[in-house]
């Protein structure tokens, strides 16, 4: 790391409000009921902050059916499908629930165009559960998942009428244009919704990251590997041009990676917490390496709690 003489901090980065509110959302829970807590699904995708909250006495499960009769539950920041309502209810679980609002708001399109007649291609990544959360909400006849270029030019809807396309919010509007475009050349007639779907944070995270990548020789992403939008980062990083790695904290830096690297630049996925942030800064700051922020993007917004 001889070469290395400054770091580049780009704001924004790390937690984004819907995140945020999720795991205020755990906490206020763990404030006011007794342990065990459980949380449906990893309530963000980032190692530390499950492991952190698994100390505090809360259990993450993905199915529903294992988590005891009347007991607490949290439902994750990524949305759950109506049948997962139904089950809770049944089983009299007493439920907050942590999904992002603006997550919250394609289940809520997805339920209202399909009562429209509408037939929806939903542009996501396979098994990610924001997208299962959102096809389950619509029948199966009425939705299809596109998650490729590939998916948009071979897809034959049951209608070219009343077609709409709905997005997963981690997805940004450089991920989905090309597919977007290719659907609206195959149905004219192919509406987008009244609001488009596109997180704030993503797409903020990634144009941070290629103003980023315009001073850094080398990109760190921190991050979990199961985070969507913290490998979206990484990905956007290295279409501008440069090598960048996505960790999850400090102890996988490898100081190989900085030969003949001058300029590094920093950026964290949302569900990134401060603390890993801080960690990986301190750790450059004891060598010696000069810190500049640089701000892109200002954020300002956030969403409120639900009572508790």
């Amino acid at each position: 790391m001889k070469k290395l003489k400054k770091i580049y901090l780009v704001s924004p980065r790390g937690f984004c409000a819907g995140v945020k509110r999720a795991v205020e959302v755990v906490n206020l829970v763990l404030q006011k009921y007794k342990t065990p807590i459980y949380v449906r699904h990893q309530i963000v995708h980032n190692r530390h902050v499950i492991s952190d909250f698994e100390k505090k006495g809360v259990i993450f499960i993905e199915d529903i059916n294992e988590i005891p009769d009347n007991s607490i539950v949290v439902f994750s920041a990524h949305g759950s499908s109506t049948d997962l309502y139904q089950i809770a209810k049944r089983k009299k679980l007493k439920i907050f629930d942590a999904v992002c609002p603006l997550v919250n708001k394609v289940h809520v399109e997805a339920k209202k165009f399909y009562g429209q007649g509408f037939f929806i291609f939903y542009i996501g990544h396979k098994n990610h559960p924001e997208a299962i959360g959102v096809l389950k909400e619509v029948p199966d006849k009425s939705i299809v998942l596109i998650k490729t270029l590939e998916d948009a030019k071979k897809t034959i809807p049951p209608q070219t009428d009343k077609l709409i396309v709905l997005t997963q919010t981690t997805l940004s509007f450089d991920d989905t244009k090309e597919i977007i475009n290719c659907l609206k050349k195959r149905f004219p007639k192919l509406i987008l919704p009244p609001a488009f779907d596109i997180c704030y944070a993503t797409q903020n995270r990634q144009n941070a990251v290629k103003e980023l990548a315009k001073k850094a020789d080398l990109v760190l992403v921190i991050g979990s590997k199961e985070s969507s939008n913290s490998n979206r980062l990484k990905e956007v990083a290295e279409k501008s041009g440069k090598r960048a790695y996505l960790i999850n904290d400090k102890s996988e830096i490898k100081t190989s990676w900085l030969e003949n690297v001058e300029n590094l630049g920093i950026t964290a996925g949302a569900s990134a917490p401060k603390y890993l942030i801080e960690e990986v800064v301190n750790y450059f700051k004891k060598q010696g390496v000069e810190i500049e922020e640089l701000t892109v993007i200002k954020e300002n917004i956030s969403f409120p709690l639900p009572i508790i």
